[in-house]
């Protein structure tokens, strides 16, 4: 596959999820029924902001589970030494306990958004992040495409790529430089993860 038609899928996968937009309502709101999101903050999954976005240089850092959260709480605080404002997004309701127990208001929890444009766009408007640092192995497509499209660098942390990630990966081998160019550093969990990232 050239790096065209890598770029291509990818645009199919943009205008596929823009389409497919109208129908996630069903999807949250089940997932809201089995205590899988919080219902009174759901609207954040689809990029609408529950707080006002603060004044200066804001660092948005990702950290999808529970495991995620607690490893990057290190990183948040030593980030927060600077007197930079963080907006820190989880995906499970657990996960953002963890965040509330850990740190607290010193930080903005925010519910990440579907990996869908409308949500990722409404999301980068309003928080406008000047920086963006994801943990481990949240690859997500419109994310990253949206990101590198307004410029703001991408950072990986404690990036890890399985057995069978990265199998998958190389099957699609154009795709995944399509995005991963996107990524300005990856601080890789390990040497060979390190070596799947090149």
């Amino acid at each position: 596959m050239s790096g065209r038609w890598a770029r291509a899928m990818l645009s199919a996968y943009r205008f596929a999820g823009a389409a497919a937009y109208p129908l996630v309502g069903p999807y949250v709101a089940w997932r809201t029924s089995r205590g899988k999101e919080d219902r009174y903050r759901r609207r954040e999954r689809y990029g609408v902001a529950g707080r006002a976005r603060p004044d200066g240089p804001v660092i948005w850092i990702h950290a999808a589970s529970v495991g995620e959260t607690i490893a990057v709480v290190p990183l948040v605080e030593s980030i927060l030494d600077y007197g930079v404002n963080i907006v820190l997004t989880t995906g499970t309701v657990t996960s953002a306990q963890v965040a509330d127990e850990r740190l607290g208001d010193r930080i903005i929890h925010q519910y990440v958004p579907l990996d869908l444009k409308p949500a990722v766009s409404r999301f980068l408007d309003h928080w406008q992040p000047d920086l963006a640092i994801i943990a481990e192995s949240e690859i997500w497509p419109m994310t990253i495409l949206e990101l590198g499209a307004r410029r703001v660098p991408q950072v990986l942390v404690n990036g890890r790529l399985s057995d069978r990630s990265f199998k998958s990966w190389k099957k699609r081998a154009n795709i995944a430089e399509a995005l991963f160019e996107n990524l300005a550093h990856v601080v890789a969990q390990s040497d060979v993860d390190g070596e799947r990232f090149l």
